[in-house]
């Protein structure tokens, strides 16, 4: 299995599907987990190999073709005049020929590699160049073949996926958690989008998160349909106590990457609707993004200020705090493969106000949506459940209920399913 988040680095929802499914996994099949960068591990049946703490026992560097003075200076000199992605789409595409000298098995070798991947930011700047040098150690580490199956989880690990197939000869599946075309809009043509088709074309199954998402891949992949299963993400149980707080203002919380992706315009349209039919309100807006600051200038441009309360990112420890003072949960996402976020808030009895462009949408029956850009619908769902006590009572209940039956084990057995399939063919 080839991850990028993982325990106790998180960036999104990537890291917490990962982690829930490789635990759900490992009872049932023994896996040998590749990751950017590892810690304890407390998982029975999963061998996990992070390249931040990578040994020489477990790779033979002289047949890794690559040289690390060579690259840095490379990406360092192409940067300027053409974007990373083209450049790293080259790499990618050239990464079955010997275009580099060998890189010696020396320690200052290995220390490289594990600074390379130590780094806090999950992605960075240099995220085309650490997706290179992955699908080139994961192929090496991987490269004895003993395995059944090979699953990358999303398209950081897409490289390396079809590199070890290659390699190995063993049935590739790919988990798609996202697309390009969510994060950049329908039309996105780039080097992110190509190493995802490329990937989904060499893969033997494609497992998407939603239907949604089977349907994006579809549309915007030309993917074959046949080739797609759709296994739902799940949601660990948890021990969740409602806190009442004592504010007058009844509070909305949107949690989140503020990017284009997560409708951050809508928030604020949304916002100032319901403001005007019910000023007691306020809304919590947790995360960062490059949406950030448009999406502050714009609540003061339209004098919301007092009604907006700017979070930043929030540990897992704190979500769990303001989720259980939240009144309603708001998630207007333009495009969202699934949307753990709404499972987490029905867990703590908070009714949602959702996109109908989500896969949470398939699995939240209690849950009330509305296309992304139906500003007024959501304005109006809001409103009725800060208003009306019962609307959120019973809804609040039914989502709850609803998600008791959303669990990793679940989705543990689908993927099983899967594996088993490719394996007797």
């Amino acid at each position: 299995m080839l991850g990028w988040e993982f325990p106790p680095l998180f960036s999104g929802g990537l890291g917490i599907a990962t982690y829930g499914l490789v635990k759900a996994l490992s009872p049932k099949t023994d896996i040998r987990l590749i990751i950017p960068q590892a810690s304890a591990n407390d998982l029975s049946n999963v061998n996990i190999i992070g390249l931040n703490q990578l040994t020489a026992q477990e790779i033979d560097l002289e047949r890794v073709a690559f040289n690390f003075s060579f690259l840095n200076a490379k990406v360092h000199q192409l940067s300027v005049s053409i974007s990373p992605y083209h450049y790293a789409n080259q790499l990618i595409e050239d990464s079955q020929r010997n275009a580099f000298d060998a890189l010696s098995t020396d320690q200052k070798s290995i220390d490289q590699i594990n600074n390379i991947f130590s780094g806090k930011e999950v992605y960075g700047s240099n995220v085309m160049h650490k997706v290179y040098l992955f699908s080139k150690l994961s192929e090496e580490i991987a490269a004895d073949g003993n395995f059944n199956v090979i699953h990358a989880h999303d398209w950081v690990t897409y490289p390396a996926g079809i590199n070890i197939k290659h390699r190995t000869h063993k049935p590739l599946v790919l988990h798609v958690h996202a697309l390009e075309t969510d994060r950049v809009g329908g039309h996105a043509r780039n080097e992110i989008y190509k190493v995802e088709r490329r990937g989904m074309e060499e893969a033997d199954k494609v497992i998407a998160v939603s239907h949604y998402t089977r349907q994006q891949i579809m549309e915007h992949y030309q993917i074959d349909e046949h080739k797609i299963e759709v296994v739902h993400n799940g949601i660990d149980p948890a021990g969740i106590v409602r806190t009442q707080h004592k504010l007058k203002d009844k509070l909305v919380v949107f949690l989140g990457r503020l990017t284009h992706q997560k409708g951050p315009q809508y928030l604020v349209e949304t916002a100032e609707k319901v403001a005007q039919v019910y000023p007691r309100v306020k809304f919590i807006v947790a995360g960062m993004g490059d949406q950030f600051a448009p999406l502050l200038e714009s609540s003061a441009y339209k004098k919301l200020g007092h009604h907006f309360i700017f979070a930043g990112f929030l540990s897992k420890a704190k979500v769990n705090e303001l989720l259980a003072l939240a009144d309603v949960y708001f998630m207007p996402s333009v495009s969202e493969p699934f949307g753990l976020t709404a499972l987490e808030a029905a867990q703590h009895f908070v009714p949602s106000v959702i996109s109908s462009q989500s896969g949470a949408a398939e699995v939240m029956k209690s849950s009330l949506k509305a296309d992304h850009w139906d500003t007024d619908k959501y304005a109006n769902y809001i409103h009725a459940l800060l208003r009306y006590n019962a609307l959120h009572q019973n809804l609040s209940l039914g989502a709850n209920h609803e998600i008791q039956h959303v669990t990793w084990e679940h989705a543990a057995e689908k993927v099983c399913g899967i594996y088993n399939q490719l394996y007797r063919n």
